[in-house]
């Protein structure tokens, strides 16, 4: 019983990620840090860890578009830096997550609104 009211509790907060990236769907990328801030708003915050593996699975689900820290221009690997290289940094709803949210695509059980 436990288990399934965790793994509703994450559909919901996969469900929140892209209504809020919905939101900035006319932006080029939305940053995870005003991502953050919006799920926060919208009462569904997420930890740093919560909203990076969310963030994954939307995008090898083909949901969103991701920019990871080594993919963008000033992060260098000879250089100290707290983040790692494979820290999302941007999303992006991407044509198939506006699909799911607007009903056009089956439903996913990984994914509630």
């Amino acid at each position: 019983m436990i288990r399934e009211m965790e793994e509703a509790r994450h559909a919901e907060e996969r469900g929140a990620i892209l209504l809020a990236l919905k939101q900035g769907y006319d932006q080029e990328m939305v940053s995870v840090g005003s991502l953050s801030k919006a799920l926060n708003m919208v009462g569904s915050p997420m930890t740093v860890e919560g909203l990076q593996f969310s963030l994954s699975l939307l995008a090898d689900s083909e949901y969103i578009k991701i920019w990871r820290a080594k993919a963008m221009g000033k992060w260098r690997a000879d250089r100290v830096n707290e983040m790692r290289p494979d820290t999302i940094m941007f999303a992006r709803l991407a044509p198939k997550g506006l699909l799911l949210i607007d009903g056009q695509i089956e439903a996913d059980p990984l994914v509630t609104f």
